[in-house]
């Protein structure tokens, strides 16, 4: 039989563990459950959109390699989380807004990225706004996909077609000395945007476009559009981009004519450096990346790029993808992985500051990128082919030197405008 010493020690130590436990409990309470909870959670769902077949398939499969080689360097985790990705082809707008609407109501995603064409970016706006599902897009660069028609849903990782073009404009007319040039520029969107902005910014600066060209989409053959030229012209702006860029340079070259060529980056894309050649070697480009940018950071992912790829030429526009990825997964993580609160990633996102492997790198207030913007200039150096940076424009905006609420109110950049008013 136990006395009564025995049952007041008895007491003691049952108020001790009581006391215990009720710290322990506060201490779950504040540090562990919520973390417990975040990893009992589903896996962070993201669906991507890129040509993965047919004609535009290099460029769709280097989206997803470059998105995918970031995911790998995170075990696909972020926040306690994994990371599913579910990859789709996009092919054009209607098989776009299919492939989204699956992503949304069927795979339950959180967010969806890629898209490389026009189309599908202004096509897929209305769709995820309506469903409240955030967008980000990794390269098609329309200009109003940030501009005139911006959701707050819709965020872009890449570039504008006009970004590029102001500074290309600037730069001919201030460091190139032209005074009168030419634009050669693909016949729908993305190219009349482009040309527009060159075309607004060197006359803006003083100079006179003189002449407007339009090759059609699919053009095979340069020559009858080169042997057009106007020669009077000090240099000419070249937005004949993707593989055609390689014919229309040599059908350029072969006039015998020694144009000076200032473009968007993609003119002289480092996965195309073979098949480019000397060919490419002396053009200007406007991109936000080079491979050839001698930071710690962009040597070891050309060094990671380069096994990935097997010795094909540098993994160049996919860097595009790689930072998109990147740049998604540290907004998620400052939200400890709460990719639900679409607000707050929302928020999440416009509030990260990163330092890429392109540099400097945050968003504006509708979901565009400020960023550097590198003039570039191809050469071989030691038998290889890079875009040498021989200028950086600083943390360039959208609008360039424009003021936006006024930009804003002017008319898109289309074939017809700006006028082409010292045209003969």
């Amino acid at each position: 039989m136990r006395s009564l010493g025995d049952r007041n020690l008895g007491k003691e130590i049952n108020w001790q563990k009581i006391f215990i436990a009720i710290i322990l409990l506060a201490f779950l309470t504040t540090f562990g459950f919520s973390q417990v909870a975040i990893a009992a959670k589903r896996p962070i769902k993201i669906g991507f959109i890129a040509p993965v077949a047919g004609g535009h398939a290099k460029l769709g499969m280097d989206m997803v390699a470059g998105f995918k080689m970031y995911l790998d360097e995170i075990n696909y985790t972020v926040a306690g989380r994994k990371i599913e990705l579910l990859v789709q082809d996009e092919q054009k707008p209607a098989v776009a807004v299919t492939t989204a609407r699956k992503f949304i109501v069927h795979d339950k995603v959180d967010l969806i990225a890629g898209l490389l064409f026009t189309g599908s970016a202004y096509a897929l706006i209305p769709v995820v706004t309506d469903q409240k599902t955030p967008l980000i897009v990794c390269i098609a660069a329309a200009d109003d996909v940030t501009q005139r028609k911006h959701s707050k849903y819709v965020m872009r990782l890449s570039f504008g077609a006009s970004e590029m073009s102001h500074i290309a404009g600037d730069y001919a007319y201030k460091e190139l000395g032209w005074r009168k040039a030419v634009t050669v520029a693909w016949d729908r969107a993305w190219g009349h945007e482009s040309a527009g902005g060159f075309h607004r910014a060197f006359e803006d600066a003083g100079g006179k476009v003189i002449q407007k060209i339009w090759p059609p989409p699919g053009s095979m053959d340069f020559g009858p559009f080169v042997a057009n030229l106007d020669r009077e012209a000090d240099g000419l702006f070249d937005c004949i981009t993707g593989g055609a860029s390689i014919r229309f340079l040599r059908a350029l070259r072969d006039t015998g004519h020694k144009w000076e060529v200032i473009g968007p980056g993609m003119i002289t894309d480092e996965t195309f450096f073979k098949a480019l050649g000397d060919v490419g070697v002396g053009v200007y480009s406007v991109f936000p990346y080079s491979t050839a940018l001698k930071t710690s950071e962009n040597i070891k992912f050309q060094e990671r790029g380069r096994k990935l790829r097997k010795g094909e030429d540098p993994p160049g526009f996919f860097s595009i993808n790689y930072t998109a990825a990147r740049f998604i997964i540290q907004a998620i993580e400052s939200i400890n992985g709460n990719v639900e609160d679409t607000d707050a990633f929302i928020k999440a996102m416009k509030s990260l500051k990163l330092q890429s492997l392109r540099g400097p790198l945050k968003l504006d207030k509708y979901g565009h990128p400020i960023q550097n913007q590198y003039i570039r200039r191809m050469e071989k150096v030691g038998g290889s082919y890079q875009n040498t940076v021989i200028k950086t424009y600083p943390m360039v905006t959208q609008f360039f030197k424009f003021d936006p609420e006024k930009y804003l109110k002017q008319p898109s950049y289309t074939r017809d405008y700006p006028s082409c008013k010292f045209c003969k």
